[in-house]
């Protein structure tokens, strides 16, 4: 292959928060093809930050930027220009450096990183003797490198990059900003339906691990063969994977038969609301279905009726590749039985066995499905996915047929089926944490974008186990401007002598709702509790000698 001379021509990406730099040697012809860094579908660079992180593997350049800045790491390459054949390091001619300069400016860098020999060979010989800056050399994630594992490179990575980034920063905002907050990201450029997505990708993990920490409990061996098709590989990896079967009738649906071969693959159970919460269910029911799990939809209203948006764009597009899957599936048993009709008169044990059981990922789709029908289908489940009321409800109790689902899915919980919510437990107000009646109790809670106050509350561990925020995007930006505005606003208002009057008028208005013999509305009560009630039914700051809380360091449930 004949060198040619290349220029770099992909952005670095940085800004001000950054705090570590890794350093690539020169974009490959993959990446110069898409435009950013490590393109090439079988280099492991996004596997391994994903898997530091916790967090699904990004998919576009958005998200892979996104990805970056939220944990404060800056990325480019050590050279500007060079000859180079192919995609080979070794083969690099008259190399000239980029200038880092513009990044060590802009952000304070703790430490600088090569993924690579031949990067880290560059680094110290064309710009280290300037910046003055040492360099640590990491393995390199292409699949050249195959004596390195996945294993050993997130290894490898974490032990460098975690101890200098530390944990990000945890924003919890009303529900209200978070709504908000939602408008702004859209406005930037990605859309809700993307915004969905990643919700329902980063659902669709947790409830993945769930699966695979329930089985390594009980067969280590069967969940360490089913690593490879997690659901925070890419997709290409498994684009033929999706569903085997759908129904969008809960009459005709079938549950996954305990004795087939499906039983080998985790059976994940969905509950889906007819809101935007729902619509997260409908995109981890394909993400699942994809990852090699048997998935089993219940919708209140079949897809073409979810008025929501975006949820029904997603609703439509997972039941339109349910339903292309299990066509597919249904065209190929016939092949098979045809096929196997011919081969022999009277077929063996294990042959009659190959040609009756498809392929161990399946989607069936129930609309509003019985009371039995919907114990079968929950007590089948290894993991049962929330995703029915959001952070909209609130309340003091849970209208039908929502408040049976909440019930039967609490009873599986007991039974040992572990149960992921979709941003807040169903029956829980996310903004006061006030649990309704019922209220479901999960293991963990994925909430998106940021945590909210009633997920804070000393009371929610016992609804929401443990609280993982999904971050979306990248919102550091948008409410450092909100600060800003803030802060602006406040001093325009203490220039006019606005901000002494109002608070005056504000505690008039409180002592006199105070001296009519009645509470001061919530607008003027700068004391109000997010929640009034303890768990059972007293005011905790009343008279009533008090009883010292239990301290929820173990699921209380049990």
């Amino acid at each position: 292959m004949d060198a040619t001379t290349v220029t770099h021509e992909i952005q670095p990406v940085f800004d001000s928060r950054s705090r570590v730099l890794l350093l690539g040697t020169m974009p490959s012809p993959a990446s110069r093809e898409q435009g950013f860094y490590y393109g090439h579908p079988q280099n492991r660079f996004w596997r391994v930050l994903a898997a530091i992180f916790d967090e699904p593997v990004p998919r576009t350049i958005e998200e892979k930027r996104d990805m970056l800045l939220l944990h404060h790491v800056a990325l480019w390459d050590v050279l500007a220009s060079c000859e180079i054949e192919g995609a080979s390091d070794a083969s690099i001619r008259d190399a000239q450096p980029n200038d880092l300069a513009r990044i060590f400016d802009a952000a304070d860098i703790r430490a600088v990183f090569a993924t690579g020999m031949k990067a880290g060979e560059l680094y110290r010989k064309l710009i280290e003797p300037t910046l003055g800056v040492p360099c640590t050399t990491l393995p390199s994630t292409s699949p050249a490198n195959a004596k390195m594992k996945l294993a050993d490179l997130v290894g490898a990575y974490g032990k460098a990059l975690l101890p200098l980034l530390g944990e990000t920063e945890k924003h919890v905002l009303p529900v209200a900003d978070v709504v908000k907050l939602e408008k702004e990201i859209a406005k930037s450029g990605t859309s809700l339906s993307t915004l969905m997505e990643r919700a329902g990708r980063a659902l669709a993990k947790a409830a993945f691990d769930e699966a695979q920490a329930t089985a390594s409990q009980h067969d280590p061996s069967n969940a360490t063969q089913r690593q490879g098709d997690a659901i925070s590989h890419d997709p290409r990896d498994n684009q033929n994977d999706n569903a085997d079967r759908t129904s969008n009738d809960s009459h005709t649906a079938e549950a996954s038969d305990p004795s087939d071969e499906n039983q080998a693959a985790p059976h994940i159970a969905i509950l889906c609301g007819s809101g935007n919460n729902g619509g997260d269910g409908w995109v981890a029911a394909r993400e699942l279905a994809r990852a090699g799990c048997a998935v089993n939809l219940v919708t209140k209203r079949p897809a073409g009726e979810i008025s929501a948006e975006p949820a029904h764009e997603q609703a439509l597009l997972t039941e339109a590749i349910a339903s292309e899957a299990a066509n597919a599936a249904h065209a190929g048993l016939r092949q098979t039985a045809s096929s196997s009709q011919t081969a022999a008169s009277v077929p063996t044990v294990a042959q009659n066995t190959a040609t009756q059981h498809a392929k161990p990922r399946a989607i069936a789709i129930h609309v509003s499905p019985s009371h039995g029908e919907l114990t079968c289908l929950l007590a089948a489940a290894d993991v049962i996915v929330d995703a029915i009321l959001g952070t909209g409800f609130s309340g003091d109790s849970v209208l039908a047929p929502y408040d049976a689902w909440i019930c039967l899915a609490n009873e599986q919980r007991a039974r040992g089926a572990r149960i992921v919510a979709a941003d807040v437990p169903s029956g829980l107000s996310a903004q006061t944490g006030k649990a309704a009646e019922p209220c479901l109790k999960a293991h963990e809670t994925v909430t998106m974008i940021a945590s909210k106050p009633g997920l804070e509350t000393p009371y929610a561990f016992a609804f929401c186990g443990t609280v993982h925020v999904a971050p979306l995007a990248y919102i550091e930006p948008i409410l450092e401007s909100w600060k800003q505005r803030e802060a602006e606003t406040d001093t325009s208002a203490e220039n006019n002598g606005l901000i002494g009057s109002s608070a005056a008028t504000d505690a008039n208005a409180a002592l006199e709702a105070a001296g009519a013999g009645k509470l001061p509305s919530p607008k003027h009560d700068a004391f109000r509790r997010a929640e009034t009630e303890d768990d059972d039914g007293y005011d905790p700051y009343s008279d009533r000698p008090p009883t010292p809380e239990p301290l929820f360091q173990a699921d209380p449930w049990n």
